[in-house]
C-alpha cells in the first residue's frame, strides 16, 4: 500500500467516526470539496502531513464538526431549532 492509499483509509475512517459528508469534511479542513474527494479516492494531498495532524487534533473546532454533521442537521430539520 502507498502513501496516498494509506491517506486515504485515514481520512474514510475520520470521516466515517464523525459522520461528515464530503462536503462538510472538505469545510471542517479548510479544503475544497473536491480536493477532499481526491484525497479519499488515493490522488493524494501535497501535504500529508499537516492532513494527518489535523484528522488526528482535538484542536479542530467542535463545534464547526456538530454543525457540519448530518446527524445534527437533520436533527434541525426535525425539530426546527438550532441544536
Amino acid at each position: 500500500m502507498n502513501e496516498n492509499e494509506k491517506i486515504a483509509q485515514e481520512v474514510k475512517a475520520w470521516r466515517a467516526k464523525g459522520g461528515f459528508t464530503a462536503e462538510a469534511a472538505a469545510k471542517v479542513l479548510g479544503i475544497p470539496k473536491r480536493t477532499f474527494e481526491g484525497i479519499e479516492q488515493g490522488r493524494g494531498f501535497p501535504y500529508p502531513v499537516l492532513l494527518r495532524v489535523a484528522i488526528e487534533s482535538e484542536a479542530l473546532p467542535l463545534q464547526a464538526m456538530l454543525e457540519n454533521s448530518p446527524r445534527v442537521e437533520h436533527q434541525r430539520q426535525k425539530s426546527g431549532r438550532r441544536v
